[in-house]
């Protein structure tokens, strides 16, 4: 009799087991996206640790996408998109120098760009074009590569167009903007890389124009670093100057800029090691620096380079 109750009993905890391990929640579509990149994604090449680490809109931490070796000399430097392929375009100063391409769904990488025997000069900012081409800072040129990597030499291509170029990108109606610490200035270029506009900071002592983008109304901001490091919006045109912010307490290093869909500007600290973010309108009353309990970005930068939010 005690055999039967035994066996009846192990039967029930069995069924009641099976029964509540097929109930259990599956994993969310939330949680198999985690990892994934998305949509008002921050991005950040931190050169302190030769990585390239990927937080959610917020400054919380999802995942390196990218690294090298920190003992080889390479360095992680401009980031950009390719919206046509899903892939976060990496630019690494190295040997050799070449151009990443990490996919937005599952992380996975290949080599975009390498030219060992051209593509060989000091590596900054990239950018993809509306026309499907992709541009990189090399020193004071800047090269051009088509939709499969190859490099273009047609056009006059690769050109001579700023003396130490830094930040690159591209124009909402086509062509591009181009900034550099050395000829000191932003420009504007239509498609052909012909010169449309150009700009100097304007403020004492300080001249280097460390990064350069264009934001969602077709405005450009530029990062100008020196005595007096400033960052500023200026019209399509670069004739006028929709808003100057500058706080030395907080922004004393620019380097990195980025733009999000809102507008609202984030600028990296390269030796105070966070982000400011800026207000669309120049203020800042959305909270100054990314920062808090919840937030990862401010502990985790070390010597940051260039930043991207996703599009």
């Amino acid at each position: 009799m005690k055999r039967h109750i035994y066996t009846f009993l192990i039967l029930l905890v069995s069924v009641i087991w099976l029964f509540g391990t097929g109930c259990q929640p599956k994993k969310s579509s939330d949680s198999e996206e985690a990892g994934m990149i998305q949509s008002g994604d921050i991005i950040v090449s931190n050169s302190g640790a030769d990585s390239v680490l990927l937080f959610d809109s917020t400054g919380v931490f999802k995942d390196v996408i990218f690294e090298i070796s920190t003992v080889n000399g390479e360095a992680i430097t401009g980031i950009s998109e390719n919206t046509l392929t899903g892939e976060i375009l990496i630019a690494v100063d190295g040997t050799p120098d070449r151009v990443m391409a990490v996919k937005k769904s599952d992380l996975t990488s290949r080599e975009f760009i390498r030219d060992a025997t051209n593509f060989t000069g000091t590596i900054r900012g990239i950018a993809y074009l509306t026309s499907g081409d992709t541009l990189a800072v090399e020193t004071s040129n800047l090269e051009k590569f088509d939709s499969m990597g190859y490099r273009v030499t047609t056009g006059s291509w690769p050109k001579a167009l700023q003396t130490t170029g830094s930040g690159v990108d591209a124009l909402t109606g086509g062509g591009f903007i181009h900034c550099s610490t050395g000829s000191d200035v932003i420009r504007t270029y239509d498609a052909t890389g012909t010169q449309v506009a150009t700009l100097a900071s304007g403020i004492a002592a300080t001249t280097d124009a460390a990064d350069c983008k264009t934001a969602p109304d077709g405005d450009v901001v530029v990062a100008w670093s020196g005595t007096t490091d400033t960052v500023r919006k200026y019209s399509s045109s670069l004739a006028a100057t929709t808003w100057s912010y500058s706080s030395l307490t907080i922004l004393s290093t620019p380097s990195g800029i980025a733009v999000r869909a809102n507008g609202n500007v984030l600028a990296m600290d390269s030796v105070l090691n966070h982000v400011v973010e800026i207000a669309f309108d120049g203020t800042n009353a959305v909270g100054t620096i990314m920062r808090g309990d919840a937030v990862d970005i401010d502990d985790m930068l070390g010597t940051p380079q260039f930043i991207w939010v996703v599009k």
